[in-house]
């Protein structure tokens, strides 16, 4: 996959899963049916927002958003290894569509992706210019 190719591909992905993200949660919200506690919403949906910023960051070349996404997803990764290893155990699932089990091994995969991408050359060199 050529450089600027993946770019907005990696870009778009982000921008859809914060943006459906949002729109789920506001959807729950209306309906009544969200039942999760305040403090996961409230993470929810920073992470969320997060991951929207970054998309456009990568979309529109911002400074650092390369790096940041980079630690995002390495974050990310760290914490499927405690939730993997019961060292951390969260109160109740962030999303019920998906198996848990999946949903953590999905993530896991996306985000080595990421880091794998974007710390190769092309892509650096691509996102400095």
């Amino acid at each position: 996959m050529k450089p600027k190719q993946g770019i907005v591909l990696f870009g778009l992905i982000e921008i859809g899963i914060g943006t459906a993200t949002l729109a789920l949660i506001l959807q729950s919200l209306l309906t009544g049916t969200l039942p999760k506690p305040p403090n996961v919403l409230t993470f929810v949906i920073i992470s969320s927002l997060i991951s929207i910023l970054l998309g456009a960051g990568l979309l529109l070349k911002w400074p650092y958003s390369r790096k940041l996404l980079i630690f995002f997803a390495g974050w990310v990764i760290l914490s499927k290894i405690l939730i993997f290893s019961g060292i951390i155990v969260l109160c109740c699932d962030l999303e019920t569509t998906i198996a848990p089990d999946v949903k953590n091994l999905i993530s896991v995969f996306y985000h080595v992706l990421i880091i794998l991408y974007f710390h190769s050359r092309p892509v650096k060199a691509e996102l400095e210019r």
